[in-house]
């Protein structure tokens, strides 16, 4: 064994001498060379960009060039992978963040004397104009409450599943609390804590939330929910400790370490379909249309962001760092949808 791992060690110096390989054998393989970089460059820079090209590194380029020899990564590969992603309907923009990526790792293995030279990366074409964020009109939203409860009235089956209350609740608390769909999959009651504001202007508005889940796409930053969220949750937990537990444990739900919404589902996966496939349906009773919308989970979200930019008086960085986005990503996104008609008052107005 010993004499076996010597004579592999003098081929691949030999190789490494005469320019045909540089470096061993199995550190030329693109995942390989990619998870180096990555662990080396964990901790440079932001910890929410080597989280995101970690993320891309795994889904998307290592199940097209896994285990491909760094060197074959050449300028028609890059162009078949372009359009691979293109045949899935993957959007420009996504596009070019993996192609970002890639190109990272390529000038690593470059700089590294593990290939001689980068290849030319393609230039990017194609229709990247900004799309617009979907959400809610205000008497929308409230139709597509008054959706959900009748469809809980009815005990209303989606594949299965009976629709109940649980439905509308969550509708109102997202609304109210510009959470992602995906924050759906973590929150748990022990994240969610009853805070009292001092300076607040009215008894409804004393009350507020402050959630403190796990990031599920950018930071942990802390979110401060609407007024109204607190009763939603208030009527959240009764509903579940009347809930009998299906995980074997005594008692209820509604403990501190049970998921917010729909807590006897461990699997989350399941849940958020199950939810997908519910708020669906509510929309479609609600007969909720528009030229070119697509409204989905995610419209929730949208609508607590642009209900903020349409009838509240708060700046786009602080409603960015308490919705878990950037500023640019409210000032490119979602208030493209704003027109000037909208805040008229706030036009005119004089401090």
């Amino acid at each position: 064994v010993i004499a076996r791992k010597k004579c592999i060690e003098f081929f691949n110096e030999k190789l490494s001498l005469t320019g045909v390989v540089k470096g061993p054998v199995d550190s030329r393989k693109f995942v390989s060379v990619g998870n180096t970089f990555l662990d080396l460059n964990a901790g440079n820079g932001s910890d929410r960009r080597n989280y995101d090209d970690r993320n891309r590194f795994k889904k998307v380029l290592v199940p097209f060039f896994g285990n491909l020899d760094i060197g074959a990564v050449t300028n028609a590969k890059i162009m078949e992978f372009i359009r691979d992603q293109q045949k899935r309907g993957i959007k420009p923009a996504t596009i070019k963040h993996y192609i970002i990526v890639l190109r990272k790792i390529i000038r690593y293995a470059a700089d590294n004397q593990i290939i001689d030279t980068m290849p030319n990366f393609p230039r990017m074409t194609g229709n990247q104009s900004i799309t617009k964020r979907d959400y809610f009109e205000l008497e929308e939203y409230k139709a597509v409450c008054a959706a959900a409860e009748k469809l809980a009235k009815a005990k209303k089956l989606t594949r299965g599943v009976p629709i109940t209350g649980e439905l509308k609740l969550l509708i109102q608390f997202m609304v109210n609390s510009f959470l992602r769909p995906s924050d759906l999959r973590v929150l748990k009651n022990e994240h969610v804590k009853i805070k009292v504001n001092p300076d607040a202007k009215s008894a409804s508005e004393r009350e507020y939330l402050l959630l403190t889940h796990p990031k599920t796409k950018t930071t942990d930053q802390e979110v401060v929910t609407m007024p109204a969220a607190v009763a939603v949750y208030k009527s959240i937990l009764e509903l579940q400790k009347q809930r009998p537990r299906k995980d074997g444990k005594r008692g209820k739900y509604g403990k501190p370490d049970d998921y917010v919404f729909f807590p006897d589902y461990l699997n989350r996966t399941t849940m958020m379909s199950i939810v997908g496939n519910q708020f669906r349906e509510a929309v479609r009773l609600a007969k909720i249309t528009g030229e070119n919308e697509q409204h989905t989970l995610y419209s929730l979200r949208h609508s607590a962001i642009m209900y903020r930019l349409m009838k509240g008086d708060v700046d786009t960085l602080t409603l960015a760092r308490n919705a878990r986005t950037s500023q640019a990503m409210i000032v490119k996104f979602y208030a493209s949808r704003l027109t000037p008609m909208m805040n008229l008052g706030k036009l005119h107005s004089f401090k």
